[in-house]
């Protein structure tokens, strides 16, 4: 049975038993902080088992994409020579939020596995929590498992915790023996034996319990279930094969890698392991750039990195020179786009991502063995070790895992320094977590869960009026007082005694307020909150006015107003008047509209491959983030700005719909990696050329946008780019500063209009141009008269002319020293060179050492380098002929000169 059948079957059989089929989430988790990837099919409902989160179901089952590289899970090494670690996988699983239980959990599994799969129940096994008699008892009375198969395993095996304390239960596990040449051999090899022969491939996960922090287990009113079954796992059991990569999910792929690489696969050879390699990783790069992931040098971005960078090296085992895994992710999309559609659409984004990244590391391949070759040569002495912190370098710069270098180093009979890289490993992988620890959401604060749960059970939680007026009448239902360690709740605020001067006002302290009815937004999908005024209805007993400074949502449907009071006390259950600050919010909408119609121009001038990579919407600017891999050119920011304005000057109508998801979806609708949508979704379309799914705020028609300008363009991320633009007042007003600029462009070159800026600053730069050739000429001059005295005071050591001295400063530096040593090594190339030069300002210095052509066997200049380098207090290297350092004690020119001269008289070689 192929896997694509074993998937399809799994979610049938489930869809069948009254479960909702839950599409997979993205492998970057939306609402876990602590989590780098996706890597088990609860993830996405971690919050509906917390109580914090409510589906439309009870009952659901998912074919959840998965990742396990970094973190605790970074076991990236072993990817390839094993029959089961992959970095990449698909977890089939069924859940159940406070509906059924150990029974129905159980008699799903065995059904479906002996009847549906039709797994002989003469090789299957089961394992259950030692103390859990209850789940014993179900496998033998209600399902026929007789006792012997019934194996009982500790709290380290068999018990399921989400943290220290919170949810957690009991597990039972379906195991398959698959015979004994899968045997470790031993006498004493059974069920629970890590050897090969029983594979556990289902674990059902009894959530019946509330670990309180004394430790103490309390039962929970509502047991849920979570159960896990590999679906790579089962495609071997089923095909019956020796390792997950014989099965179709990854021979497909092997046989594909086979073919333009013009090797032939053979699991036995010593190729098999990079065929594999390249089969799990591109998977794993497929899927996590299709989810957004992009190659950097922190978080989840490093992680997808190292994994890409490893497949290449295996590829270049494999015979590849160039660019070659973007061919394999378009196989592995066309392999997988029917149980993930999105993949199609995101095929030429994908394959552009991994091309950009295959090219810099081929590029970074060359250089690292280049910085290899000049560590190596800086070693001196009988005992050749190069330091762990050069091996650390190459590995997280340059992609050379520890055992390339130990290859490469053996074969110059040079040792690794392994506890040194150790350390610096240690250390990154510190400074790794610090980046990625909280690029998740943010932990959401425990007060705004309970006053949001509170208020919906009281049928209070606010409804948003914004989408149709900017005033409303609501009654408060919550006042919050934040202070420096706590928010706390109270029913009525009376504004303190204010003095008069608006600069008190402005300094008062801030308070927070729901309202049951609101018109204020609140900030979500990059765009910012309102502003406005709140105050006391007409009638009321008590009057109240004060300024709302933003609004925020810190939890799904809670919109909280952050007011600044100016008069009078706000009372719980009173009523009020709320009004948006109209010229705001009409400003934000144009934005937030122009913001739709830049990534459809995006779109169509650069492609297909664009994805939004985040956003902010302001009154003031749009800031707008995408996926591409090199600078726009003037024409292309030209091209879109002007698709933009003539759609704005086409007046083009702007419509806003709310429609089932799955609907929106089918009409074209985009939906944005990273946004979380519900059921119903509100679908935004401009014109008949741009249909999004969003949530903010939008003009009526595209002319009330009036004008779109670009500000600027740039890179923030490998892949990345950022634009900031302007539309209606913001770009007239960019506009007439960037005039306002020229003005004063004008008056300093002293020019009579615009028009002769251009042939002025030619003229400049013409008259730059004759001053640097003269002041090189003269620089040339100089160094060739320094050069001539040198030679004269050289000193004959063993048949070589030693030239050792300090030379005066110029504004050339280092390169002044470059220049002075082969000019020397021209008029005399049997020579020994060593020069020093400190720095005009400061005490940091420089040294250069250099060897003639016809002096390379008399001395080796990296050596005599690194035994005068200290004097300087400097670090530095470089090769036979030619090597460099800088140092902070220019006070110790003098001695490295003499020393260099002792030495030579030491070590040069007749």
């Amino acid at each position: 049975m192929k896997a694509a059948e074993i998937r399809s079957l799994f979610l049938k059989y489930f869809e069948n038993h009254g479960h909702t089929i839950v599409e997979s989430s993205a492998l970057v988790p939306q609402n876990d902080p602590t989590l780098l990837f996706t890597n088990a099919g609860m993830v996405q409902f971690k919050d509906v088992f917390l109580g914090k989160d409510r589906r439309a179901y009870k009952r659901a089952t998912t074919s959840q994409k998965c990742v396990r590289a970094g973190g605790k899970h970074n076991d990236l090494e072993n990817v390839g020579f094993t029959a089961r670690h992959h970095t990449f996988f698909e977890m089939l699983g069924n859940f159940s939020f406070g509906d059924y239980f150990k029974k129905d959990a159980i008699h799903f599994a065995w059904e479906f596995v002996t009847r549906e799969l039709k797994l002989s129940k003469d090789r299957l096994y089961v394992s259950v929590y030692e103390k859990d008699d209850e789940a014993a008892e179900i496998w033998h009375k209600n399902e026929g498992v007789p006792k012997e198969r019934i194996y009982r395993f500790g709290e380290k095996d068999n018990f399921w915790a989400m943290g220290d304390t919170g949810p957690c239960g009991p597990c039972s596990e379906i195991f398959y023996d698959r015979g004994e040449k899968y045997g470790c051999k031993k006498p004493t090899c059974g069920m629970g034996c890590d050897c090969d022969r029983y594979m556990e491939f289902w674990n059902l996960v009894f959530m019946q319990y509330e670990r309180s922090s004394d430790g103490k287990l309390n039962p929970l009113p509502k047991p849920s279930v979570d159960t896990g079954a590999g679906l790579e796992r089962i495609a071997s059991i089923l095909q019956e094969v020796d390792t997950n990569y014989d099965t179709d999910l990854f021979q497909d792929i092997i046989q594909k890698t086979a073919e333009i690489s013009g090797k032939k696969y053979d699991p036995k050879s010593e190729l098999a392991v990079s065929f594999r390699v390249v089969a799990d990783h591109s998977r794993a790069t497929t899927f996590l750039v299709g989810d957004g992931v992009l190659p950097s040098n922190e978080g989840r971005g490093y992680v997808l990195r190292r994994i890409i960078r490893r497949a290449i090296r295996h590829g270049k085992k494999l015979g590849f020179t160039g660019p070659f895994l973007n061919q394999v992710t378009g196989f592995v999309i066309d392999q997988m786009k029917d149980a993930y559609p999105d993949l199609a659409s995101k095929k030429a984004f994908i394959e552009k991502a991994v091309i950009a990244e295959e090219e810099q590391f081929f590029k970074t391949l060359e250089r690292g063995l280049s910085l290899l070759d000049e560590e190596t040569a800086k070693l001196v002495g009988s005992s050749l070790v190069l330091p762990g912190e050069v091996a650390f370098k190459l590995y997280d710069t340059y992609g050379f895992p520890l055992d390339l270098t130990r290859v490469i180093c053996e074969e110059k009979k040079i040792q690794v320094d392994e506890i040194g890289f150790e350390k610096a490993m240690d250390r990154q992988r510190s400074e790794s977590r610090k980046h990625w620890k909280g690029s998740g959401e943010q932990a959401l604060d425990q007060i705004y869960l309970n006053l949001a749960k509170e208020l919906k059970d009281r049928g209070e939680l606010p409804v948003f009026k914004g989408y149709e007026k900017t005033s409303a009448q609501g009654k408060c239902v919550a006042i919050l007082v934040p202070s420096e360690n706590k928010i706390e709740r109270v029913q009525s605020y009376l504004t303190p005694s204010l003095a008069a001067s608006a600069d008190s006002i402005e300094k008062s302290a801030l308070i927070e307020v729901v309202f049951a009815e609101t018109p204020f937004y609140g900030e979500s999908g990059g765009q910012v909150g309102d502003q406005g005024r709140v105050l006391s209805s007409a009638g009321s007993s008590a009057s109240f006015l004060g300024d709302v400074i933003d609004v925020q949502k810190p939890v799904p449907d809670l919109i909280v107003a952050h007011v600044r009071p100016r008069a009078g006390k706000l009372e719980v259950g009173a009523e009020y008047l709320q009004e948006t600050d109209r010229e705001i919010r009409a400003a934000t909408a144009r934005n937030h509209t122009a913001t739709h119609m830049l990534q459809w121009a995006l779109k169509k001038v650069l492609g297909d491959h664009v994805k939004q990579a985040g956003s902010l919407v302001t009154p003031d600017l749009l800031r707008f983030d995408f996926s591409h891999f090199q600078a726009m050119t003037e024409k292309e920011i030209l091209q879109v700005e002007d698709l933009i304005n003539e759609k704005i000057w086409l007046a083009q109508s702007v419509s806003k719909t709310e429609m089932n998801k799955e609907d929106a979806i089918k009409s074209g609708a985009v939906a944005f990696f990273g946004e979380k949508y519900g059921d119903r979704v509100r679908v935004v379309r401009v014109g008949d050329f741009s249909t999004e799914l969003c949530g903010g705020t939008h003009v009526e028609n595209s002319s009330d946008i009036h004008l779109f300008k670009f500000a600027n363009e740039s890179g923030i991320a490998a892949g990345v780019r950022r634009i900031v633009a302007y539309t209606s007042k913001g770009a007239f007003n960019y506009l007439r500063s960037r005039d306002q600029d020229i003005k004063t462009i004008r008056d300093r070159l002293k020019v009579s209009s615009a028009d002769e800026i251009l042939t002025k600053i030619d003229k400049l730069f013409s008259v730059e141009r004759e001053l640097r050739q003269q002041l090189g000429h003269f620089h040339a001059q100089n160094a060739s008269g320094e050069v001539d005295q040198l030679l004269t005071q050289a000193k004959l050591i063993r048949g070589v002319s030693v030239v050792a001295a300090v030379v005066s400063p110029d504004a050339q530096g280092a390169k002044k020293l470059r220049d002075m040593a082969d000019r020397i090594k021209q008029k005399n190339p049997n020579s020994l060179i060593v020069l020093g030069m400190k720095e005009a300002e400061g005490t940091k210095a420089s040294l250069l050492v250099a060897v003639g052509p016809a002096a390379q066997k008399a001395a080796k200049a990296n050596e005599l380098l690194q035994a005068i380098v200290g004097m300087i207090e400097g670090r530095g290297g470089g090769k036979p002929d030619q090597a460099q350092a800088g140092g902070t004690n220019a006070a110790g020119l003098s001695n490295a000169i003499a020393e260099s001269v002792k030495w030579a008289e030491t070590n040069l070689k007749s």
